[in-house]
């Protein structure tokens, strides 16, 4: 098994980013198999979900929930271009391993 990863990046509509975070931070990601880790990154504009799994075949797995999930705010994000609609989804194995990183 390999370590996987997916990204999504949404685009909040103006002055549901919190809300968006709260239900982000509502949610049981212990429910899902084999995820490790669950972030939430925000910038200007936008936002970006990063999630840690196991291996690819957990992250499939655990598809439908988070499409749920998804459905759950999808009338609080804007579009981010026409081609990808309001998510901007990415997948993979993970390609580098970095541990103690500095602090000072």
């Amino acid at each position: 098994m390999s370590l996987h990863m997916n990204v999504v990046r949404f685009k909040p509509k103006p002055g549901q980013g919190d809300a968006i975070l709260k239900a982000h931070n509502a949610f049981d990601f212990t429910a899902w198999d084999g995820c490790l880790s669950f972030k939430m990154v925000t910038y200007d504009g936008g936002m970006c979900s990063i999630l840690e799994w196991q291996s690819e075949a957990h992250m499939q797995a655990a598809m439908a929930q988070m499409i749920t999930l998804l459905d759950s705010i999808r009338d609080q994000l804007d579009e981010i271009s026409p081609d990808l609609g309001v998510t901007d989804p990415l997948s993979g194995p993970a390609q580098v391993f970095l541990q103690g990183c500095r602090t000072d």
